[in-house]
């Protein structure tokens, strides 16, 4: 996996981050990724604690995340194009729709008006009214 950012990181550490971003996928322990990487577990909760280690790994799990992505349009597709449900059908033309942003929830919007007359002249106001609701 190439990176366009410059990493001051060896190539055992490089691996080991890539491991770790894709752990889900491998379901390595600890002592497995140290093994594979030729290190000792130690040597790994280290590297975790780096700060260029632990942006290159955000950076692969960030690539896997937009790799996935293809993959999650394509299954939407398909539930949109061959489910027998319409809820289905529904639920996975919201989900593209807000993605594209052509889609957006309503937001209730609430204001505050706060009345700055005096007490008489708030009630001044309800003596007019009431005069000219008994003059219906």
């Amino acid at each position: 996996m190439t990176l366009s950012k410059v990493y001051r990181l060896s190539a055992q550490q490089l691996r080991a981050a890539e491991i770790f971003a894709t752990n889900d996928i491998h379901k390595m322990t600890m002592a497995q990724i140290a093994e594979e990487v030729g290190v000792t577990d130690r040597s790994l909760y280290r590297w975790k604690q780096e700060p260029d280690f632990i942006a290159y790994q955000n950076d692969v799990a960030e690539r896997v995340m937009n790799d996935f992505l293809a993959e999650t349009y394509t299954i939407l597709r398909g539930i949109v194009r061959t489910s027998g449900s319409d809820g289905n059908k529904l639920k996975a033309i919201e989900l593209v729709l807000k993605n594209q942003g052509r889609l957006t929830d309503v937001q209730k919007i609430e204001a505050k008006v706060e009345d700055t007359r005096s007490n008489e002249a708030i009630e001044a106001e309800i003596d007019n009214l009431k005069k000219m609701l008994a003059d219906m």
